[in-house]
């Protein structure tokens, strides 16, 4: 007796479960792991690692990052967009138009969105959006 297409659909569907929660677990195990790696890394240590720029970029970004950080974990300039924060293009336009509106420089941002979507890390976004906050 062969397997019908239900048991077959069943099956499926049982596997996409599995592999949802798999990947959630992970997701919640990196995100408590950061947590517990930064506890002495604060606010103030990631601005300083940003001096040469205007004060106000590094926690613009820090802000815009919240969302996908979650309270209380705060970034390091060297956490990759894609790898670490598994940011898609559209998420990593959203993060710098949030921080460039903070700063004033959503037009600037959205002009070059393709540059945007191309940055490796959180150092990165900081010094683009940093090159943009300068007086001109």
């Amino acid at each position: 007796m062969g397997v019908t297409g239900w048991e077959k659909v069943g099956a499926l569907t049982a596997l996409y479960v599995i592999g949802m929660l798999w990947a959630n677990w992970l997701m919640v195990r990196r995100v408590r792991g950061a947590v517990a790696a930064r506890a002495a890394w604060t606010a103030a240590d990631f601005d300083g690692c940003f001096t040469e720029l205007d004060p106000r970029v590094a926690p613009a970004v820090r802000e815009a990052l919240v969302p996908y950080y979650g309270a209380g974990v705060v970034p390091r300039p060297e956490d990759t967009l894609r790898r670490f924060l598994k940011l898609d293009r559209a998420e990593v336009e959203d993060v710098a138009l949030d921080a460039g509106a903070r700063l004033g420089l959503s037009t600037a941002v959205e002009r070059d969105a393709l540059l945007v979507a191309d940055l490796p890390d959180v150092a990165a976004l900081v010094r683009y959006l940093g090159e943009r906050a300068r007086p001109s």
